[in-house]
C-alpha cells in the first residue's frame, strides 16, 4: 500500500515548481543572511528591548536564520514573556532548557538574572560550540552547564531536592516531547515548572494525546501561541518593507503553541 502511495506522490510531483520554490527559499535566505548582520552591526551584538535587553548574542548561527528577530528581542517573545514572569513569581533558581540551540533562552535568563543557575541540552555540535561562545560573550560560563544529553531519570544528579519546586524546564525539542516525558519522568519532574513547546505535525496523535492526559494529570495547564510583532524598529529606517517583515520572520510551517504548566502539587 504505501509503496504505491509513494508511487502516486512522485507521478504527481511536479519537478520543476519544487526546483523552483527550493530556489526562491535559497534566494530569500541569502537576502535574510545579509540583512541580519547589517541588523547585527547597528545594534552592536545587542539585544535592543524586551525581557534579554542587552543580551549579546554571536553572528553564528546553526538551526536557523533567526538572528535579526533576536537582537531585535522578538524572537519567540511570547516565550520570553512566560519564562519572566514564571522565575519572578516563583523566584525560580534553576532553568533547564532542553534544546537550547546556540542558547537565546538559557543565556537571556542568566543575564537578566531571571535563575541563578542554567542548563543547557542541545545534540548539535555546532550548536553547542556557538553557545558556548555566547555564554563566554556574556561572562556567564560559571552560571551554566553544557550537555549533549540530558537523562531526566537521573535528574537529582543536577537539581538538589531541596530546589526542584524552584526549577523550570523549556523544552523545544521537534517533536521528541511526546517521548521525552512519560509517567515515569514525571514522577521526578512533577513539582518543576515546564515550558513545551508543542509540535502537532510531529509524532503520532495517541502520542500527543496521551502526553496532554498526562501533563493536566499533574499540572495546571495554559496555552499561548505566537502572536503579532511590530517590525518597525528605530534605526532600521532604511529597510525595505519586504527587509522589515523578512527578519522578523521565524520561519514556521504554521502558528506554534506553548503549553505553560504549573505543579498541582505546588499549590
Amino acid at each position: 500500500m504505501f509503496r504505491n502511495l509513494k508511487k502516486r506522490i512522485i507521478k504527481n510531483i511536479n519537478y520543476s515548481d519544487a526546483l523552483h520554490w527550493i530556489n526562491h527559499n535559497q534566494i530569500i535566505n541569502d537576502k535574510k543572511r545579509k540583512i541580519v548582520k547589517k541588523i547585527h552591526k547597528i545594534f552592536s551584538g545587542k539585544v535592543y528591548k524586551g525581557p534579554y535587553i542587552n543580551l549579546k548574542i554571536s553572528t553564528k548561527e546553526s538551526w536557523s536564520i533567526d538572528l535579526g528577530s533576536k537582537i531585535l528581542g522578538m524572537y519567540e517573545l511570547e516565550v520570553q514573556k512566560e519564562i519572566e514572569k514564571l522565575c519572578k513569581k516563583k523566584n525560580i533558581k534553576i532553568f533547564i532548557n532542553y534544546g537550547a540551540a546556540e542558547g537565546y533562552h538559557l543565556t537571556g535568563v542568566l543575564k537578566k538574572k531571571l535563575a541563578k543557575f542554567g542548563i543547557g541540552v542541545e545534540i548539535d555540535k555546532k550548536s553547542i560550540s556557538i553557545l558556548k561562545k555566547n555564554l563566554k560573550i556574556n561572562n556567564l560560563e560559571k552560571k551554566a552547564k553544557v550537555l549533549d544529553k540530558l537523562n531526566l531519570n537521573k535528574i537529582s544528579e543536577y537539581v538538589s531536592n531541596k530546589d526542584i519546586k524552584k526549577t523550570l524546564f523549556l523544552i523545544d525539542i521537534e517533536g521528541g516531547e511526546y517521548d521525552l516525558i512519560n509517567s515515569k519522568i514525571i514522577r521526578l519532574i512533577n513539582k518543576c515548572y515546564l515550558i513545551i513547546e508543542t509540535h502537532p505535525f510531529m509524532g503520532n496523535s495517541n502520542k500527543r494525546n496521551k502526553l496532554y492526559k498526562l501533563l493536566k494529570k499533574n499540572y495546571n495547564i495554559k496555552s499561548i501561541t505566537s502572536s503579532s510583532r511590530d517590525p518597525f524598529v528605530k534605526g532600521l529606517e532604511d529597510l525595505t518593507d519586504n527587509e522589515r517583515w523578512m527578519v522578523i520572520s521565524e520561519g514556521r510551517p504554521l502558528q506554534m503553541n506553548w503549553l505553560i504548566c504549573s505543579p498541582k502539587s505546588n499549590y
